[in-house]
């Protein structure tokens, strides 16, 4: 039996473990990341990556390489109802904004953009950079336990040939999927319906440029007389996967190729269009957060602590934004900067983002039933495997025939209903506006600011996403974010806040605390050229914003203080849960 010892140990090497791994690198954190799978994923799966995640992936280097790869933005078009690619159009939801002017206004607010990538294409660019910076991932090694010590966690690890290795970490991170053997093990439920829905996947290659003619997009829903389902596009051009709803009495076992391809064919419309079925798999819809998001030194991110159904792309977000919040601590406090009690913010932070999200990707799904309701045919009844089979099935007539005002009135009716699901589509809202209420930030009194599925409202209020703004310096253009330190504060000040910057010597050496500080004004460090920071709530004359290593706002003040020193020095050892100290060494 081999022995390894390692600062934190990761199980599970998707996208929310391979984030970690690299942020902790970046910390100089030792760490062991383990995956019981041979290789990265093989499927495009997850494909949505909202800005806030990829303003995390530019933190790491590697935004332009993934928004490179991603599917071309003129592609992102449409989500479309139909009876199949090729038959009926039952309506369309446009996702190229409401205006020119709207889409300019979203982009000034992140220096990203999202991105349509499959999974399976993220996962090898995470990996590149993972070794870029020096760590890697132990594949084929299956984790069979992990306990919490007192002073430590331990963890069995299995290779292929039954050799065991015991792995001591101070943290454990269970970064292993809905099916969390971790979770399992410690015994922590889940909260929520469990099973919402059961779909067989099947994903192909096709080019289907030819049925889709302009209507390009993500998302197309098929409701036709032997097949219903989702068809979703990755990259747009050739990968593509045929999710179709099944239920008692069929099993997966039923849904063989001969099963599967037939489906695809139905869905697509056109025989003539050639295509190849690559694999078929099967998923549980469920609705759910851990109730509890670890217990004791080992913590649960991603899928293992929440599993939303797809509808709103919000997932593979959330876990990936997991990963940012706890990596900083884990730092913190291995480096002996912070509490240990530091960690607890963790959940106190990141459940109720993954509550709101998890009921928000619920209520999209259940909110398509609007569309069904008003059409008069189901999206999601379940599809048997003769259904596959079927020939000269009689298509129903929903009323869309012919060029009558019921036909005009029922046609409207129905898009009004498409249009009513833009929340489905567009979370920009709940992307940019993540804001915790309780954690490791000094909370100021303000109210809570105005929220919105689909409108950001940007702020500077503790807890909320420090704003982007584009500074300039010397003609060079940089976004607020890049200016933002990974390993400690940024203190943002104006170009006249002389009282913060000269006592942050002092207060980083009572705090042990690194401390950038950024001024931004005429005579500052940067330029803020189109008022750009002002109008976010950047601050002006003294006042001052201390940011967290993961661009969250952690403490601010609007007005000069009579002891600045000791005021920094207090909200740093609160944000840290150390202990505060005494006036006299401050004073010292």
């Amino acid at each position: 039996m081999g022995r390894t010892r390692v600062e934190v140990a990761i199980v599970g090497a998707g996208p929310v473990g391979l984030t970690l791994a690299c942020l902790l690198q970046q910390q100089g954190i030792s760490f062991g990341l383990y995956e019981r799978r041979s290789e990265l994923h093989r499927q495009p799966q997850a494909h949505v990556i909202n800005m806030r995640t990829l303003e995390i992936f530019r933190q790491l280097g590697i935004d332009r390489k993934v928004a490179a790869a991603g599917a071309p933005l003129a592609r992102m078009r449409y989500i479309n109802w139909v009876q199949s690619l090729a038959g009926r159009e039952f309506g369309r939801l446009s996702l190229m904004g409401a205006s020119p002017e709207g889409m300019i206004e979203r982009l000034s607010y992140s220096p990203t953009m999202v991105v349509n990538l499959a999974q399976n294409r993220l996962e090898p660019i995470l990996h590149d950079r993972l070794q870029q910076l020096g760590g890697a991932v132990h594949f084929n090694a299956t984790v069979v336990s992990a306990q919490s010590g007192e002073t430590s966690a331990t963890m069995t690890v299995i290779d292929p040939v039954g050799e065991e290795t015991t792995v001591t970490a101070d943290y454990v991170v269970a970064c292993d999927g809905a099916g969390s053997g971790v979770r399992r093990g410690l015994g922590i439920e889940m909260m929520g319906p469990s099973s919402l829905q059961r779909f067989i996947n099947i994903y192909f290659t096709a080019n289907l440029d030819r049925v889709l003619g302009g209507r390009h997009g993500p998302v197309h829903w098929i409701i036709g007389p032997d097949v219903r389902g989702v068809l979703i596009g990755f990259d747009l051009a050739r990968v593509w996967a045929l999710m179709v709803p099944f239920g008692v009495p069929d099993n997966v076992d039923d849904y063989i190729p001969e099963v599967a391809r037939n489906l695809v064919a139905k869905a697509i419309g056109d025989p003539t269009i050639p295509f190849e079925i690559t694999s078929i798999g099967n998923w549980n819809m469920s609705s759910q957060v851990a109730e509890a998001y670890g217990a004791g030194r080992i913590f649960l991110a991603g899928d293992a602590a929440h599993r939303f159904p797809p509808s709103g792309g919000l997932g593979l977000n959330t876990g990936v934004q997991d990963a940012h919040n706890l990596a900083w601590k884990l730092a913190a406090v291995l480096k002996g900067h912070a509490d240990a009690a530091l960690l607890e913010t963790y959940q106190s932070e990141r459940q109720p983002i993954a509550q709101v999200n998890c009921e928000q990707s619920l209520m999209n799904s259940m909110k398509m039933g609007a569309v069904d309701d008003v059409l008069g045919a189901s999206s999601l009844s379940p599809v048997r495997p003769s259904d596959a089979f079927a020939t000269d099935t009689p298509i129903p007539d929903l009323g869309f025939d012919g060029d009558g005002p019921e036909v005009r009135a029922k046609r409207a009716a129905v898009q009004d209903a498409i249009n009513q699901q833009a929340e489905h589509f567009d979370s920009f809202g709940i992307d940019m506006g993540v804001t915790y209420e309780i954690g490791a930030f000094v909370q100021d009194g303000s109210p809570p600011g105005a929220k919105s599925v689909q409108t950001y409202f940007p702020n500077t209020r503790p807890g909320a996403r420090m704003p982007h703004a584009w500074l300039t310096k010397a003609g060079r253009r940089v976004s607020t974010l890049d200016l933002i330190s990974s390993n400690g504060f940024t203190l943002m000040i104006s170009d006249t806040g002389t009282q913060w910057r000269s006592v942050v010597s002092d207060v980083a050496r009572l705090t042990g605390q690194s401390i950038a500080v950024i001024s931004i004004g005429p005579g500052g460090d940067y330029q803020d050229p189109h008022a750009q920071w002002r109008n976010a709530g950047g601050p002006q004359g003294e006042g001052a914003i201390l940011v967290r290593a993961d661009g969250h706002v952690a403490w601010r003040t609007i007005t000069p203080r009579n002891d600045p020193t000791s005021e920094l020095v207090s909200a740093i050892n609160h944000i840290l849960c150390k202990s505060f100290l005494p006036t006299s060494e401050l004073v010292a």
